[in-house]
């Protein structure tokens, strides 16, 4: 099994990987292979960072992988957990009560990087607040992470980069099931996953059928009756086909189907309406598509591809706040808790539900031409979505229509990738956006250029772009709640787009072309972004109602340094780690909180991006000593960042973290059946936010660091 680290440490392991495989105790002759065993990296090709397939060692433009060796080794259940080890990434829990996360890329927020299933956008507005948690590990083979502004390619919303999931393909009749627990503060998650492969008509179609399931109750780490992990329950089931009906010709095909509930609050066994605090939602989530991929000749090739994403999300946000609840306890007035009664609390909660329609269609076609020195890739993308969001009461009757837009977006993207050179590569690429949010178009360049110096060491930089149009984004249909009360985030009038620019550089060094021992990496970045998005402080309608603004600053810049480092003292034994530098300032200092008009004085302006540490590291040690044992420890260092609390109106610093992982694995085998057994702890030291909120008037929005506290899991999963 290999540890996650970046391109560059696959590069230099690649002659490691090819030459040497592991000889004690092995397994029967007749035995599947294990995933312990050697996996041929210079085979390996990525699509992401120039939608063109290229060798791992030979792409001009830095990427980094994530293999499924390396999720099967930590037994990772969904994609949010798989990538929480890659350096310079951080996913981050932003609610208290219902525990949306997203994926912080180049020192940037979920929402400026662009998450792909197989190259195609699938997590619409509204699945990008739950979705990283809802794409199960079974469904991907490999991660792929380009990091800076990649609007050149896939338009917008790529500024701090992409991360791409590469689905499996079958190789013949095999699969898996699994079953495993994992206890979290006394509070157990269960979970079943499984994946079925087979390969017919000799070869010429292939499928896949995948399913996993979870459950898990809420859990009070600070015991105040109030839920910091919601209660939740998964259901995902989905296939993949992939059909040759000619050497030239290949047709893949997509379907995921995905049911969750989940609920966070307090009085979990009561309707929604009548806790105190409540978030809760319930979701339906298709998603797939169909690409048709054509060899017209050696020269010559081209792609189409059509995918959708429908999402279907009963919610609710909000409760009766700090009414007394419990008959015994003094200040109870059981009037509060009657919907009938004009004027109570419950009256107010009973309204607060809502239902969401958000669908996605994408369209994507790319024409690749191969002549001389050059391979030019061109092609057009156009993107809809719509958002149709309806507050409703607990009945379900339609109240009002808070939000009914569509937005669309056209692009054509032209890229050459030019080989000057034996050691020299360069890559010149724009691309033209249409938004129907914008009144003009936009254009958005990029170049990149790779130079080998010698076998041992290799040179990239580039300059990239990408910008973001004024829509409706995911955190907007995440309603924040501040006690019981929605707060509700709303576009200035005259939003204009967010652009950015990236420039990097860096360099890849090997101890020795064959079976290097040391390998070393690093990169510089600079992000320069105009107009950016930023929120105001809550304000207070006259109706009562809260709300945040969303509005531009004047801009912002991002500098960044990342590096990586590799050991292998012997065979058995890997060794990496990272360090990740990223210094997210605004130009000038932006109000986050402002309480002057409900009577207060505080105002608070930071230049600061909020919850967004300078540094970050990892480090793990994979240890395989023969094919039937693996064992890990991973480390990483979250550093000290600034978080708003909006109920006591303070900017704290936070303290850093260091959250350690270990896990072991033994492999056994039945006839040519495997058999794996796992057992793991996450977060040992049990690293996590002390001062979080408490009761019914807490901030949920005042949540950071760690997403979970210390915990244990085991599982088997059985491979045929």
């Amino acid at each position: 099994m290999f540890s996650r680290f970046s391109l560059p440490v696959f590069l230099l392991l690649t002659p490691v990987l090819r030459a040497q495989t592991t000889a004690a105790s092995a397994p029967p002759p007749d035995a599947a292979t294990t995933s312990a065993s050697p996996v041929v990296l210079a085979k390996l090709t990525v699509t992401t960072a120039t939608r063109t397939a290229r060798v791992l060692e030979d792409v001009p433009v830095r990427t980094e992988v994530i293999l499924r060796e390396d999720i099967e080794l930590r037994s990772t259940l969904n994609f949010s957990h798989a990538v929480e080890l890659l350096n310079g990434l951080r996913v981050e829990s932003n609610c208290q009560n219902c525990n949306t996360s997203d994926i912080q890329l180049l020192g940037l927020s979920g929402a400026y990087n662009q998450i792909l299933f197989d190259g195609a956008p699938l997590l619409s507005a509204l699945g990008g607040v739950y979705g990283i948690e809802q794409i199960p590990a079974a469904f991907v083979d490999r991660i792929e992470v380009v990091k800076g502004g990649g609007s050149a390619l896939y338009g917008p919303g790529a500024v701090a980069g992409v991360i791409n999931l590469i689905p499996a393909s079958p190789r013949g009749r095999d699969g898996f099931v699994e079953v495993g627990v994992e206890w979290q503060k006394g509070s157990p998650l269960f979970f079943a996953a499984t994946r079925a492969n087979t390969v017919l008509a000799d070869g010429k179609l292939g499928l896949s059928f995948v399913g996993q399931g979870a459950r898990n109750d809420a859990s009070d780490f600070n015991g105040d009756g109030f839920s910091e992990l919601t209660a939740k329950e998964l259901s995902v089931a989905g296939t993949q086909a992939w059909f040759v009906p000619t050497r030239a010709t290949r047709i893949r095909a997509n379907y995921q189907y995905t049911r969750e509930s989940r609920r966070g609050g307090n009085r979990l066994d009561q309707p929604e309406y009548l806790a105190n605090i409540a978030e809760s939602l319930d979701t339906k989530y298709h998603r797939g598509g169909v690409a048709w991929e054509q060899n017209v000749s050696p020269e010559f090739d081209f792609h189409a591809g059509y995918s959708f994403a429908h999402i279907e999300r009963g919610s609710f946000y909000g409760g009766l706040g700090d009414v007394v609840t419990d008959p015994r306890a003094p200040g109870y007035d059981p009037q509060q808790l009657d919907p009938a009664v004009r004027g109570s609390a419950a009256a107010t909660s009973f309204n607060q539900y809502g239902f969401t329609r958000n669908p996605l269609y994408y369209f994507d076609t790319q024409f690749n031409w191969r002549r001389g020195a050059h391979a030019l890739a061109f092609g057009v993308q156009h993107k809809r979505e719509s958002v149709r969001d309806q507050n409703r009461d607990f009945t379900g009757a339609r109240r009002r229509v808070t939000a009914d837009d569509t937005y669309r977006n056209t692009g054509g993207f032209v890229q050459d990738e030019w080989k000057l050179s034996p050691a020299l590569d360069l890559v010149l690429g724009s691309r033209l956006d249409k938004s129907s949010v914008l009144d003009d178009a936009i254009l958005s360049p990029r170049v990149a250029a790779a130079f080998s110096a010698s076998d041992r060491l290799k040179f990239r930089a580039g300059v990239s772009t990408g910008f973001r149009a004024p829509e409706i984004f995911s955190e907007d249909l995440h309603v924040d709640t501040l006690g019981a009360e929605q707060v509700r985030t709303r576009n200035a009038v005259g939003l204009t787009a967010e652009r950015a620019r990236t420039a990097s550089a860096g360099f890849d060094w090997r101890s020795r072309l064959v079976a290097p021992r040391w390998a070393f990496d690093a990169t510089a970045s600079v992000t320069d972004i105009r107009d950016t998005f930023v929120l105001g402080e809550i304000e207070t309608a006259a109706d009562g109602s809260l709300s945040q603004t969303r509005g531009n600053a004047a801009g912002s810049r991002i500098d960044g340094l990342e590096t990586n480092f590799f050991f292998r003292p012997v065979s058995a034994l890997r060794l990496t780690a990272g360090a990740a530098y990223f210094r997210s300032r605004f130009e000038k200092p932006e109000v986050v909180f402002d309480d002057t008009g409900g009577g207060g004085t505080t105002v608070i302006a930071t230049r600061r991006y909020l919850k967004t540490p300078d540094w970050s590291a990892v480090a793990q040690a994979a240890w395989t000593p023969n094919e039937r044992f693996e064992a890990f420890a991973g480390l990483k260092y979250t550093g000290r960042m600034q978080a708003l609390n909006n109920t006591t109106g303070t900017l704290n610093r936070t303290p850093a973290f260091y959250v350690a992982d270990l896990g072991f694995k033994r492999h056994f085998w039945i006839g040519r059946r495997q058999l794996d057994w796992s057992v793991g702890v996450k977060n040992v030291f049990d690293q996590r936010q002390r001062d979080l909120e408490t009761g019914a008037n807490r901030d949920s929005d005042y949540v950071y660091g760690p997403r979970f506290a210390r915990s244990f899991s085991a599982s088997l999963r059985c491979k045929y």
